[in-house]
């Protein structure tokens, strides 16, 4: 503890409470240490059979990845035999993170937690490292007393309490802290309290930590120098009282609110504060803009990775003596979304697309964009570098890269490329793993859907740009290489052909999908593998264009992120749509459809076009997917299947998917929602975590901490949940922008909104109230009772004339537990319950056997169909979908030569 001597004017620390469930929720941290993982090797064979109870296949963060973390960090101990650093904001220390390991340098900085309490380092690692970190508090209390204390956290950890051992854990959890509980005796005064942390990271790393009181609450010290009590408990309040909307901003601004007149200063992302004053109880805040016009953090992704543009805003009181500190985040959206193609020919979208991207960030997607715009352009080595960086050292998502330096390699002439740098690119490509059965240790995914098939992919068209070299890492040739790619990339189409994708609709991964696809038709020996490309691709692109709305891929989807369901204009299929039918944003997640922008051999049938772009009045469509995962593919071994419902209109869109693993845990679904525009989507959620991050897998907003029972037929949609005991929160929330509205209202339960001619109204038990601080604000909504049903429906002023009148015709839905009704405005009764049918007017709605593979006003698929025969405003679409080819389709879709035609996207 300090020896410091506080002045008459401060106390030299801030004090404050734990929140309501005894969580600490203010702390003294330093940035997590990260070094790579360099012993692998002596755990694990890198050669040979990658499967079995130590085999190399759990470094993809696999189900039974524990084992062998626990017996990495039994090498690499924490090391506790060392002086604790002095518990102090700002103090500068050094601390040994393991047992023999070097010393590192690190300052405390304060911070405060989320809701959940969870101190959180997490992040996504790209190739295998060790993580530690260590956190501080300080207890006081008058009278010396006992206290049962909970760390929660997710690898190992120690709690040190006084300088002395506390509690030592060594277990290893996913995504959920695992709970261990200590006596411990608090002298009278100040305890010192230090928090120990380790984690390996594979991909993503959810590493966090919390500390909990049982029992009577003590005071929470934070020692500063220069600091006031006092003064720092009247800034809390005022900090507390801060509101940040919207996130998603459109013109580049947010707004934040607080008490009248209060005056804050503001940083932003890390730069110097500057005074804002509230007149009025609000202010208008500029975010910044990277230099050519990106969002701030554009330089941080890859072309076929997605950055959000998210601004940190750092909020003080203007004093001091007020140590505490907030901080929010907004993110900064691409400006343009094009709700309606602008009546432009697909060869200006296609232009657009590739003077963005040729404008954007380096890597193999601008590459292609500005050899596209301007032929003859030479190569330059800073859009090689990340892709092949990637590649060499075997990082996540590098399957992606080098699928994009084989469009490269065809696409770009010889007067392009200097000799060194085709050589560094032979190099690398030759050098790489293709899949998990091959050489080497890495923590690359090979499991999920989409990663299959790009790895797949790039096997076989680089086996097949090099047949007759000798590749390093696995000493097959080009040739071998080509056939074990082809053969089970064939095996894939088949299967997606026919029964489709357990990643359903993902708006991050169907783009994905489409790149792997194009690259076959483009670049493919095979005639029959290109025909079987285009077939699943033309079929891929249909369903993005029958569940999607006004450029807003607004279905369910199997996997999802936050920044995307805030914000349709970060979806990675947006520059997809607007490349092909002229609708959604230009954002940096490129690389797919630049690949689809440069096709020479693909051409997009005209019916996707008009289904996008054309719609009837109503558009009322269902999709099944069926098929099963295989272990040594996906690590699982079940049949998977969803059951999609969309209904659209020219002014709202509804989506949900039937009881999907209803009851079970959940992680990136995206399971029911309402669109009205790019930045209002509409929909609720169990929260598992306070965190947005991707590397929380479900978090706040994408995924559900256990899965909902959802219906939908037409405009409306049920969702019944079941909160476990001792949940974190409790409850569900509903995010309804209102910020992004042209009106809304409340009345009795019902929550309503309106964008244009389109209408929202969401219904629970109690009605809603709005959160009114933090950066949430106006956006997030929660449920004045138990949150455990709710009834969704859109509407229009064409059919519903005006909000009020829509407003007006709601009749309140009957909740019970376990179940809800309500009468929708054309007189159906709705009903659901749990357990129980979801019933139409007293009949079940649908057959329970035998569903629909695909249904809608422009086709109709039965399970085991050989053909698929789409018709849409004069335009038809005929695929085998047995043998996997496009079949001859009208006039207006000329049939393709064996090699493709010359003609672009």
């Amino acid at each position: 503890m300090s020896n410091h001597v506080p002045s008459t004017a401060t106390t030299d620390r801030s004090v404050h409470a734990l929140d309501r469930q005894g969580r600490v929720r203010d702390w003294l941290t330093a940035p997590a240490w990260s070094t790579p993982c360099r012993d692998l090797h002596e755990v694990l064979e890198a050669e040979g059979s990658p499967w079995g109870e130590h085999g190399r296949w759990v470094l993809t963060n696999g189900p039974d990845v524990a084992p062998l973390k626990q017996r990495l960090h039994e090498r690499h101990p924490l090391a506790l035999d060392q002086p604790l650093p002095e518990v102090l904001e700002g103090s500068a220390f050094s601390w040994r993170p393991t047992a023999g390991g070097e010393s590192r340098q690190a300052v405390w900085q304060r911070r405060h937690t989320g809701a959940d309490g969870l101190l959180d380092w997490s992040e996504f690692c790209f190739t295998p490292e060790y993580r530690h970190a260590i956190a501080a508090t300080v207890f006081e209390v008058d009278q010396a007393e006992y206290r049962t204390l909970e760390v929660g956290c997710t690898g190992p950890v120690a709690l040190l309490v006084d300088g002395e051992l506390a509690l030592l854990a060594d277990d290893f959890t996913y995504m959920e802290p695992h709970r261990t509980r200590t006596r411990v005796r608090l002298r009278s005064g100040l305890t010192a309290v230090h928090l120990v942390t380790w984690q390996v990271a594979f991909r993503e790393c959810r590493h966090v930590a919390s500390l909990r009181v049982e029992g009577l609450p003590v005071r929470v010290v934070i020692p500063s120098p220069g600091a006031d009590e006092y003064r720092s408990a009247a800034a809390e309040h005022l900090l507390d009282a801060v509101g940040i909307a919207p996130w998603a901003a459109t013109d580049g601004t947010v707004t934040l609110t607080g008490p009248a007149g209060a005056r804050y200063l503001v940083g932003v992302n890390g730069d110097v504060p500057r005074e804002v004053v509230l007149a009025g109880g609000s202010a208008r805040l500029e975010l910044p803009v990277a230099p050519g016009g990106k969002p701030a953090d554009a330089t941080d992704t890859t072309a076929s990775m997605l950055a959000t543009g998210e601004t940190v805003l750092t909020v003080r009181a203007d004093d001091p003596a007020a140590t505490v500190v907030r901080q929010f985040r907004a993110a900064r959206v691409p400006a343009v979304h094009r709700e309606t193609p602008d009546g432009s020919e697909q060869a200006v979208w296609r232009e657009e697309l590739l003077r963005h991207v040729a404008g954007g960030v380096p890597g193999a997607a601008r590459a292609l964009a500005r050899h596209a715009v301007a032929q003859g352009t030479k190569l330059h080595d800073d859009d090689l570098a990340p892709p092949v960086e990637m590649i060499d050292s075997r990082a996540d998502c590098a399957d992606f890269e080098a699928v994009g330096l084989v469009h490269l390699w065809r696409r770009l002439g010889d007067d392009a490329w200097s000799p060194a740098q085709r050589d560094r690119v032979r190099r690398s490509l030759l050098g790489f793993k293709y899949w998990i059965d091959q050489p080497g240790l890495d923590a690359m995914c090979y499991f999920t859907e989409n990663h299959q098939f790009v790895w797949h992919t790039a096997e076989a068209l680089v086996g097949e740009l090099f047949p007759g070299d000798r590749f390093t890492n696995t000493g097959w040739t080009g040739e071998r290489h080509a056939e074990h790619g082809r053969r089970q990339a064939e095996e894939w189409m088949r299967r997606k052909l026919a029964g489709g994708f357990s990643e359903f609709d993902s708006n991050a991964y169907l783009a994905i999908d489409s790149l792997a696809l194009v690259s076959w038709i483009e670049f493919a020996r095979d005639d029959r593998m290109r025909r079987l490309a285009e077939a699943l691709l033309d079929k891929v692109l249909f369903t993005l264009a029958a569940n999607s709305w006004r450029g807003v891929h607004g279905a369910a989807h199997g996997r999802s992120y936050v920044p995307t369901l805030r914000s349709s204009r970060f979806e990675e299929t947006a520059p997809i749509m607007w490349a092909l039918w002229g609708t959604g944003a230009l954002n940096s997640a490129v690389l797919p459809a630049t690949a689809l922008a440069t096709a020479t051999h693909y051409r997009m049938p005209d019916l996707v076009r008009a289904v996008a772009t054309e719609p009837p009045e109503e558009w009322d469509g269902r999709q099944v997917y069926r098929g099963g995962y295989r272990l040594h593919h996906d690590l699982l071994e079940r049949p998977y299947g969803s059951d999609l419902r969309i209904w659209r209109t020219p002014d709202a869109m509804l989506s949900s998917v039937q009881d999907y693993r209803s009851g079970l845990p959940g992680l990136q679904e995206h399971v029911w929602g309402a669109t009205l525009a790019p930045e209002v989507q509409v929909f609720a959620t169990h929260p598992a975590a306070d965190s947005t991050s991707s590397s929380a897998r479900p978090n706040a907003w994408a995924g559900h901490r256990v899965l909902p029972r959802v219906h939908q037929h037409r405009d409306t949609v049920f969702a019944l949940h079941r909160i476990p005991e001792h949940d974190w929160f409790g409850s569900t929330h509903l995010w309804f922008p209102t910020p992004h509205m042209d009106g809304w209202a409340t009345r009795g339960p019902w929550l309503a909104g309106r964008v244009g001619n389109g209408f929202v109204a969401v219904a629970t038990a109690g009605g809603f109230r709005p959160r009114r601080t933090g950066d949430e604000a106006g956006q997030t909504w929660l449920p004045v009772g138990d949150g455990l049903a709710y009834v969704a429906t859109v509407g229009r002023a064409a059919t519903d004339g005006s909000f009020d009148d829509f407003l007006a015709s709601l009749a309140d839905p009957v909740f019970a537990p376990d179940s809800v009704s309500w009468r929708a405005r054309d007189g159906r009764v709705l009903a659901l319950a749990w357990p129980g049918a979801f019933t139409v007017d007293g009949a079940p709605d649908g057959e329970p056997a035998d569903p629909p593979h695909l249904d809608n006003p422009a086709v109709r698929v039965p399970f085991g169909a050989e053909r698929f025969d789409a018709a849409w405003r004069g335009h038809r679409l005929v695929l085998d979908l047995r043998n996997g080819r496009r079949l001859e389709p009208a006039s207006r879709v000329p049939e393709q030569t064996a090699e493709g035609t010359d003609h672009v996207v």
